[in-house]
């Protein structure tokens, strides 16, 4: 973890904010549960960067000045402390885990971390996911402060960049990301990349299991999806996502596509 302030975060965080949130990355390796503090770091970052309020998820540049906030629909100030957030974050995540423990049941948990068109999936019989849309949102950069804070390696933003078993950058194995755009050649990949995804999971699956996919898809590209896939939808239902940390200017509605495979 950084022991000073990178570039990155100098630009996004006011100085205060990176002494506090540096402060807590010196604190971490002191402790037992030092995964669940990294959650907490990451929560309390995300808050606490210099974006306006209503642009948490899509941010386009540091907010230094005070600004007519659409969520709140007042004039806030831009964001000077981390400390506040830290706080308030790991009292929730405490109470979170809390209930949780009073819910818990003996049962394995396996994470694999991998290429899902690529590594080997367990046998299952449910999938619940949701994929990535097409040309809308850089997964790396959007969590950027995350990979600075805690050094995550391997990094898209190393200046000799990750990359994968094809020799293609990290950030370029992503499916659908907004720097390749909505361009027919990019919606395409789009498809190609989720298809293969889901055959690689689906493989492994009985016949009668279910696949459900929560997706906003705007542009109809699931049912060519699934044509190209053992399945057959059972149902589909729509979603009103009430967004709360950050403010869309329309409704925003997400299918929920539950397929079978035959």
């Amino acid at each position: 973890m950084p022991l000073q302030p990178t570039a990155y975060l100098q630009e996004w965080f006011a100085p205060q904010a990176q002494q506090e949130l540096l402060a807590y990355c010196a604190l971490i390796p002191k402790y037992e549960y030092q995964d669940l503090m990294k959650v907490v770091l990451s929560r309390a970052a995300r808050s606490a960067r210099l974006v306006p309020h209503h642009e948490l998820d899509f941010p386009k540049s540091p907010q230094r000045v005070p600004y007519h906030c659409r969520k709140h629909d007042r004039i806030c100030a831009p964001v000077e402390e981390a400390r506040k957030f830290l706080e308030r974050y790991t009292a929730d995540t405490v109470e979170r885990i809390e209930e949780y423990m009073r819910h818990r049941e003996k049962v394995r948990v396996t994470v694999v971390c991998g290429d899902s068109r690529e590594l080997e999936f367990p046998p299952g019989d449910l999938i619940i996911t949701s994929p990535p849309y097409v040309g809308l949102i850089d997964y790396h950069e959007q969590h950027r402060y995350a990979y600075e804070l805690l050094s995550l390696l391997p990094s898209p933003f190393a200046s000799v960049g990750y990359q994968g078993s094809d020799g293609r950058k990290q950030e370029e194995r992503e499916i659908g990301p907004a720097f390749k755009g909505c361009s027919e050649s990019a919606v395409d990949e789009y498809v190609e990349g989720i298809s293969a995804v889901f055959a690689n999971a689906i493989a492994r699956m009985p016949r009668g299991a279910h696949i459900v996919v929560v997706v906003n898809d705007k542009r109809g590209l699931y049912p060519r999806i699934a044509e190209s896939l053992p399945v057959e939808q059972v149902s589909v239902l729509h979603r009103h996502v009430n967004r709360r940390t950050g403010r869309r200017t329309e409704p925003f509605f997400e299918q929920v596509l539950i397929w079978r495979k035959t």
